[in-house]
């Protein structure tokens, strides 16, 4: 086990910024959207899934429920999403985009995919190749950690 002191926590952590930094996801307007990040990723896992529930919604973003309702709230307000009772359960509300935030969902998508055709864009093939495959690897070592660590809860 490292220690708070080890060089490569501070390694992480700088990448993490630099990483943030790239994407301008501290951006108080994510892809100039209007939204937060956090919105909008709200707005894409709803567009993804196309119909879910809000307690999907707070398990797959880990996102506090009363913070999720007020984001769900906002969307509504706006007329980027609806919310209907189940008629398998009148107890459960479903939530979908409305046209016009199926037309949000795919700007924001469209967009992100040009940020990373920037982003790499000067790069070579090979050069892409290997960032994708550290990528993969980064994602595929911490979600297995994550997975062990929720067995054990």
């Amino acid at each position: 086990m490292m220690d708070l002191s080890d060089p490569i926590i501070a390694d992480i952590r700088q990448f993490n910024r630099f990483y943030t930094n790239m994407l301008g996801v501290l951006d108080k307007h994510v892809l100039d959207t209007g939204y937060s990040l956090t919105e909008a990723r709200v707005l894409l896992e709803i567009g993804f899934m196309e119909q879910c529930i809000a307690n999907q919604l707070v398990d797959k973003l880990e996102i506090d429920r009363s913070y999720m309702s007020r984001i769900i709230a906002k969307l509504r307000k706006d007329g980027l999403l609806v919310k209907e009772s189940s008629t398998l359960d009148n107890r459960t509300s479903l939530i979908r985009l409305t046209p016009k935030g199926k037309a949000l969902f795919q700007h924001l998508n469209e967009r992100s995919d040009e940020q990373i055709m920037r982003l790499i864009g000067g790069l070579t093939r090979k050069e892409i190749k290997e960032i994708h495959a550290s990528m993969l690897f980064i994602q595929q070592k911490l979600d297995r950690l994550e997975r062990v660590q929720d067995d054990s809860i």
